[in-house]
């Protein structure tokens, strides 16, 4: 099998479990809306492409929380005891099956566009392991050919240095790294804000994230 594949790294949307940091900015229940528009949208963005589609989800909840998502996606538990782990033992199971490399990316990128994703696959062709930095100082997507556990080892999710640490560990391994497109995720209440100034600018804007948009405002 030579052809790349694709991993969406998402949570079963259970209000009150998911997107925490937005919270009591959003009740509960907003939160799991936000995060299931955002996990559709990006799913259905990366099933447009030309690589097999794995959509890896953690928490406790009904599956059927995930409905929607496209038919050509293979679902799979997330396993292990933190993110890096986990993201490790995803990268593990699927470049396991045979495929030439692999993308992975999170659910929290509201304006996925799909040549920023072809574009790191481009680059991926070029280097051992490539990264797209989002503005928090993380990336939103790391691609690599083989299983590469160091990197995901000893991380501090969710500071500002995942993405310094993430290549100073590469660089004392002697691997070849790409950056891709720097984008910014949807954590917090300064990022909903960034949000509705973009709907804001371009009022066409499709999608679910922007209908969910669009109806949150109207509720409020």
């Amino acid at each position: 099998m030579s052809k790349g594949a694709l991993i969406l790294f998402t949570r079963i949307t259970v209000p009150g479990r998911v997107k925490t940091r937005l919270m009591p900015f959003l009740s509960g229940a907003e939160c799991a809306a936000l995060q299931k528009a955002m996990t559709l949208d990006t799913a259905h963005t990366l099933s447009s492409l030309d690589r097999e589609l794995f959509i890896f989800y953690s928490d406790e909840g009904p599956v059927g929380l995930l409905d929607g998502l496209p038919e050509k996606a293979h679902l799979y538990p997330q396993d292990g005891a933190d993110l890096g782990e986990r993201m490790h033992n995803a990268l593990d199971t699927v470049l396991a099956l045979g495929h030439k490399n692999c993308l992975l990316l999170g659910s929290d990128l509201p304006l996925l566009d799909a040549e920023d994703v072809e574009k790191a696959g481009r680059m991926l062709g070029e280097n051992d392991i490539v990264f797209c930095p989002s503005t928090d100082g993380g990336y939103w997507l790391v691609g690599m050919h083989t299983p590469f556990r160091p990197v995901f080892q000893g991380q501090r999710y969710g500071t500002g240095s995942v993405l310094t640490d993430a290549m100073a560990c590469c660089a004392a391994h002697g691997l070849r790294v790409g950056l891709g497109p720097v984008r910014r995720d949807l954590d917090t209440p300064e990022d909903l804000a960034w949000l509705q100034a973009v709907k804001a600018a371009n009022p066409q804007a499709k999608g679910r994230v922007m209908d969910w948009l669009q109806a949150w405002k109207a509720g409020r």
